[in-house]
């Protein structure tokens, strides 16, 4: 069985020893021996405004830890969540086909790590309103390419529905897991999608940033949506996979990528997203897919407009009222943007490969901003037309034909430089730059 520590850091929680420690609300108490009666070695923390044991039940105890963690409202003893440690085999046939099917298997050469946890929760959001429990399993990979070593935590519903994903997570419990009941009128729009597609289930709400973002599971497909801050719902979003091009995902839409990057087969397609705005954009788009697109050495998102359909630039969505800075973020990160890019407003948040992937205008440009689950920067990317003139003149001297001025500048910790595509002696090259002007190329 999988032996997760349930380990929470000191300087943000109260631990206690036992469950009658004057921290804890007699609620809480209360409510915890009446869930699990059989509890044993119960140990109580505050962790803000949640009271949390962690105990074992005899039958499953493993290494001496801590097999489940409960969280409960220290106010009113209200059940919010509980974490179990479990066993690869102990998980759902139908979550073990969804993580058979999913890129982070041996042959795309992740490992599994052995965290192995289920998380039940309470559900804000149910037929009618009505509340009950919503489970949700974790599973743990790693791995390691050009030296660096990546974690991943897998979320999936019970359906084998991924869900989530976590790049590098914090090791400090799941409360920010916790689903938060959305304001009334977000929950009756809730309903409402849930009704017009057939029924499903709300896998996390999260109010925050000044908007209110919905997980959901609806016919065997991950559904998203956003609302601002005064409950306008300002887009919903669907998550395909490649296997569903000519079913769910219109074969023309396949079709027009593949004639623009030039595929062969849809193996180079990774995830397809099908975005619907409530409010078209400037240039009129409202419905549009985003598809992305994994060659030999990156991966570019191509956006095609559902009707009539045709490739078009990365539309530019409205988020609703944010203020004049733009949507708010954490202060961590919030500290980075101002130290990195001074006056960057922040205009659009989404999560790609279990980063989170902030839109930011700077300096009259539009740059794609990732950090991991830890919210440590990875790098920044933008689209540039025109080329420094010593990356110019270094590409040229070496031989090379642009066809185009479309470029894009990649920024890390370890440097800047700018990828584009070229062409030598009657060959196609992808051109990796860096600012002293050093070339790598790749053959198309």
């Amino acid at each position: 069985m999988a032996a997760t520590a349930l380990l929470f850091a000191a300087c943000d929680k109260d631990e206690v020893g036992g469950p009658g420690d004057s921290h804890i609300s007699q609620e809480v108490l209360a409510a915890f021996n009446a869930r699990y009666p059989g509890a044993q070695d119960v140990r109580w923390s505050l962790r803000g405004d949640y009271a949390v044991a962690n105990f074992f039940f005899e039958a499953a105890r493993t290494e001496s830890r801590a097999n489940n963690a409960a969280w409960f409202e220290n106010a009113n003893g209200q059940w919010a969540m509980t974490e179990t440690n479990i066993d690869f085999a102990a998980l759902p046939q139908a979550v073990r086909e969804g993580f058979d099917a999913s890129k982070y298997t041996e042959a795309e050469g992740w490992t599994r790590t052995g965290k192995v946890d289920k998380l039940e929760r309470k559900e804000v959001v149910g037929a009618g309103g009505s509340e009950g429990v919503t489970v949700v399993y974790v599973i743990g990979v790693t791995r390691t390419a050009d030296g660096i070593t990546t974690g991943m935590d897998l979320y999936f519903s019970t359906e084998g529905v991924l869900v989530n994903e976590v790049t590098n997570a914090a090791d400090d419990g799941y409360e920010d897991y916790i689903p938060e009941k959305p304001a009334a009128g977000i929950e009756q729009q809730i309903q409402g999608y849930l009704d017009d597609n057939g029924g499903g289930s709300v896998i996390d709400v999260d109010r925050e940033y000044g908007g209110t973002e919905v997980e959901l599971v609806c016919g065997g497909y991950k559904h998203e949506l956003y609302f601002d801050a005064q409950g306008n719902r300002i887009y919903a979003k669907i998550e395909y996979g490649r296997r569903d091009i000519g079913s769910a995902v219109p074969e023309a839409i396949y079709n027009a990528v593949a004639a623009d990057q030039q595929l062969s087969s849809p193996n180079d397609i990774d995830d397809i997203e099908k975005w619907s705005l409530d409010k078209a954009t400037a240039d009129g788009i409202s419905v549009f897919w985003c598809v992305e697109v994994e060659t030999r050495h990156k991966e570019v998102d191509i956006y095609v407009n559902d009707s009539p359909v045709r490739i078009i630039p990365r539309p530019v969505i409205d988020m609703g009222n944010t203020g004049g800075n733009g949507l708010p973020v954490e202060d961590e990160i919030e500290r980075f943007l101002n130290d990195r890019y001074p006056g960057a407003k922040v205009v659009e948040r989404d999560y790609d490969d279990g980063c989170l992937e902030l839109t930011i205008l700077h300096e009259n440009l539009r740059k794609e901003v990732l950090f991991d689950g830890r919210n440590n920067w990875l790098r920044t990317e933008w689209e540039l037309h025109r080329l420094p003139q010593n990356i110019l003149d270094a590409v040229q001297q070496a031989g090379y034909t642009l066809d185009d001025d479309e470029f894009e500048c990649i920024e890390t910790s370890g440097g800047m430089w700018y990828e584009f595509e070229a062409r030598k002696d009657r060959r196609e090259y992808d051109l990796r730059v860096d600012t002293n002007g050093n070339i790598e190329a790749y053959e198309d």
